[in-house]
């Protein structure tokens, strides 16, 4: 009885042991798994979400087709409806502003001096669109008439193209890009081609995208997934699309992509509302802050954040696959319409 007593413990111990080396090699081996796929995960942020666009990169090229022609022609079919009440008559047509074209290639158009309702008196929308406030614009500026793409931006930093995801192609908005970089190339562009260039105000930008009649689209008033780049859009786009790829969701003045695409940085600092909604004139947005203005919604956004009132806001060191940038031009016009840089020009 003793002997046996004594077997069948040390049977039971020597089980027990194996049970826990089985145990610790188990979670061993899982403590690996998790590690490796934390550094995979880690290695693929850099990409963020886009995981899933895989898939549609190898049916689509690397380089789009040239938009010259579809800014021109958009511009030279567009109406005369340079006069504030004439824009919501025709929501599908851009106004037929004046444009130039710099030395890189880049088209602008002309838009102000004007007056508009900046802001959403939805009750629907965040607290941080409202209230919807008088704004005065008192100088002109030239916005760019599509956002700034790599090709563009790659002439001031050819090493971004190592940032590029394959689908990006050269006449893709520029992505990866943060708000210092931006400014950084605004400054370059500034002195390569003599004038003064840089980011849009917040109001600058919804001004050009909605014009004076408070539409929320820059087309109109009803949302159409086929105007944008957004995540409801049915073609062939589950990226960042070429710039100039939706005509028929120009704003009244002509301007591509002011909504989907890519979100646009814009100069000023966020602030979470327009505090007493009294009329402004030439605002810029808070002296400091912590956060940068995004404007417009992206190819991720659904047709809520393609609104032209939607704001987001960004440390200045962020980048992504979703976010870009426009410039605009603030220079006075000559008699041909061709700008002259302006010492004291203010936005």
């Amino acid at each position: 009885m003793i002997i046996s007593t004594v077997t069948g413990g040390s049977t039971i111990e020597w089980l027990l042991a194996a049970l826990i080396v089985v145990l610790a090699v188990q979670s061993a081996v899982l403590l690996l798994v998790l590690l490796r796929l934390n550094r995979l995960l880690k290695s693929v942020g850099a990409i963020g979400v886009r995981l899933h666009l895989a898939s549609k990169a190898a049916q689509q090229s690397t380089v789009a087709a040239n938009p010259d022609s579809r800014i021109s022609s958009a511009v030279k079919e567009a109406p005369d409806a340079t006069k504030t009440g004439q824009a919501a008559a025709a929501p599908d047509k851009p106004a037929a502003n004046v444009t130039f074209t710099n030395s890189e290639g880049m088209a602008f158009v002309r838009i102000g001096p004007a007056e508009f309702t900046m802001g959403s008196s939805d009750a629907k929308s965040p607290d941080n669109e409202k209230p919807a406030h008088a704004v005065r614009l008192t100088q002109s500026y030239w916005m760019a008439v599509t956002p700034v793409t790599n090709a563009q931006y790659e002439q001031f930093d050819p090493d971004h193209r190592q940032l590029r995801p394959s689908w990006n192609g050269d006449n893709h908005p520029v992505i990866f890009v943060n708000w210092n970089e931006a400014t950084a190339f605004c400054l370059w562009l500034s002195q390569r081609d003599g004038r003064e260039y840089r980011m849009a105000t917040e109001a600058q930008w919804e001004f050009a995208a909605r014009g004076t009649d408070t539409r929320i689209f820059p087309w109109g008033n009803q949302w159409d997934p086929n105007r944008c780049n957004s995540a409801e859009e049915g073609g062939d786009f589950d990226q960042t699309s070429p710039v100039a790829q939706f005509p028929n969701g120009v704003s009244p003045h002509g301007v591509f992509d002011m909504v989907g695409n890519v979100w646009e940085w814009c100069a000023d600092w966020y602030e979470p509302g327009y505090g007493s909604g009294a009329a402004r004139t030439d605002p810029t947005g808070p002296e400091s802050g912590q956060y940068k203005v995004c404007r417009g919604g992206s190819w991720m956004n659904h047709g809520y954040s393609c609104r032209v009132t939607m704001r987001a806001r960004r440390a200045v060191d962020f980048s992504d696959a979703y976010i870009g940038f426009r410039v605009v031009c603030l220079a006075e016009a000559q008699a041909d319409g061709a700008p002259t840089a302006k010492d004291d020009a203010k936005g």
